[in-house]
């Protein structure tokens, strides 16, 4: 009777509460649209077969190796997290998981997910996903502490996850690659300029070198949304250009574009944490709707 009732208090807490910190750890909703970009690129070549069996070990091998990737992420970072206010909640500054049962969790299941891309998909796709862990843990987070050029190279790493996409489908890297590569690259930079713009305070506690910080009026973190934001809307374009997108998809993305562009123009004239907000939840809509219309284009034609 003693032993139920001690597996009794064990079990539910672990379930409960472990299990949601280990969750925590992959970072959700970043994972989230990591998965849906990868998704697109899988989706995007149309002269490809769609197959269900590839797609969901797409989907979970860069589910798998993005949380670890995460998970490792805030393993290096949980002292910088401890000091600011948007991220001391996390699991490691709480104390509610000890920095080994991160590490160890985030190379488990970031190996996981590299076997079931190579042994679910192919080799290539699997590299490029080494790829991006490699360059995730070692270069971008490292980088963060010591230059601003941190976001660029970091969105190298934010862009590679719809090429894996694409060699899932091809089974080849192909020059038409590019342009979603290119369009997930630019996405991000407004994206990520935008809070750091909004959290420059925390950022500066963290020890982290962002373009905000060294930007008090806002004037370069403008410059660097609206170029690009351009970027963005060209790279948006040649996908249509590169026969990826019909009439349809051009009108969609151009509106998107323009409508993106606005929004980083009013931060432009007015440097406040209000535009900066605006420029940040114009990104978030901005990716799912242009991926909605390329998805069911692609359903379409098919």
């Amino acid at each position: 009777m003693r032993e139920k009732t001690i597996l009794a208090d064990i079990y539910p807490s672990f379930t409960s509460s472990k299990i949601r910190n280990y969750i925590s750890l992959t970072k959700p909703r970043l994972l989230s649209s990591v998965i849906f970009s990868a998704a697109l690129g899988y989706i995007l070549p149309l002269d490809s077969v769609l197959s269900v069996s590839s797609l969901l070990y797409l989907l979970l091998g860069t589910a798998l190796l993005g949380g670890g990737a995460h998970s490792l992420n805030q393993w290096q970072e949980q002292v910088p997290d401890s000091k600011m206010n948007r991220t001391r909640n996390r699991p490691l500054p709480m104390g509610k998981l000890s920095g080994n049962e991160a590490f160890g969790f985030g190379i488990i299941i970031s190996i996981a997910g590299i076997a079931t891309l190579w042994f679910g998909i192919n080799s290539i796709t699997s590299a490029l996903g080494i790829l991006t862990l490699l360059s995730y843990a070692i270069v971008y987070t490292p980088l963060k502490q010591k230059t601003v050029a941190n976001t660029w190279f970091g969105g190298i790493t934010g862009a590679l996850p719809p090429v894996m996409g694409w060699t899932a489908a091809r089974g080849q890297l192909d020059w038409e690659v590019l342009p979603i590569f290119a369009l997930l690259y630019f996405w991000q930079l407004p994206h990520f300029f935008a809070i750091a713009w909004m959290y420059r305070d925390d950022y500066r506690r963290g020890g982290f070198k962002m373009l905000s910080l060294e930007d008090q009026t806002g004037k370069k973190t403008g410059v660097q949304m609206l170029l690009n934001g351009g970027m963005l809307f060209i790279a948006s374009l040649a996908i249509f250009m590169i026969g990826q997108g019909s009439l349809v998809y051009l009108a969609g993305a151009s509106l998107l574009g323009l409508g993106f562009m606005i929004v980083i123009t009013l931060f432009c004239f007015t440097s406040n944490f209000n535009n900066a907000r605006k420029v940040f939840l114009a990104s978030i809509f901005y990716l799912p709707i242009l991926g909605i219309i390329i998805i069911l284009e692609r359903f379409l034609i098919i």
